[in-house]
């Protein structure tokens, strides 16, 4: 009897390769690589950010907000504190600094005088996670989670 392919996947996964790929593995001490990624550009896309953490200039600290913004170029961008049905427009940039983390340095150029914040998002899956404002660190009484979609053309 011949079983070379049953023997070879048997050995792969008895090491780990074949579901690994034989990479990925963090050393002692280290964060695990995530197994999602962010986008890797903000362009033609949405995000829903939800909350008890403040997220933008104008989104209620208090209690739980949402969020809506929109990114119709690569540095031009519009956001919305849902139920006020006001866009405010504003600029930014967007990069990924590790996989899994993107940042998002925004600012709000339609008022008398800009209002710049930024937020760190961390993946939970390929279009979705949770975001922290500025350097701040994760809380258990602050609740942020963000959603990216696909505007339409």
């Amino acid at each position: 009897m011949r079983y070379p392919a049953r023997v070879a996947i048997g050995a792969a996964l008895a090491t780990g390769t074949l579901l690994t790929g034989g990479v990925g593995h963090a050393q002692p001490g280290e964060s695990p690589a995530p197994q999602c990624t962010v986008p890797d550009q903000a362009v033609g896309k949405f995000l829903i950010l939800r909350g008890n953490s403040p997220s933008v200039p104008l989104a209620p600290a208090s209690d739980f907000s949402m969020v809506v913004a929109r990114f119709p170029t690569a540095d031009s961008m519009q956001y919305m504190v849902v139920g006020t049905g006001i866009w405010h427009d504003g600029t930014y940039t967007y990069t990924v600094p590790e996989p899994g983390r993107a940042v998002l340095d925004a600012t709000q150029t339609d008022t008398g005088q800009p209002i710049s914040y930024s937020l760190s998002l961390r993946c939970s899956d390929n279009m979705s996670g949770n975001f922290t404002v500025g350097d701040s660190e994760p809380s258990p009484d602050r609740t942020a989670t963000y959603m990216f979609q696909n505007m339409r053309p």
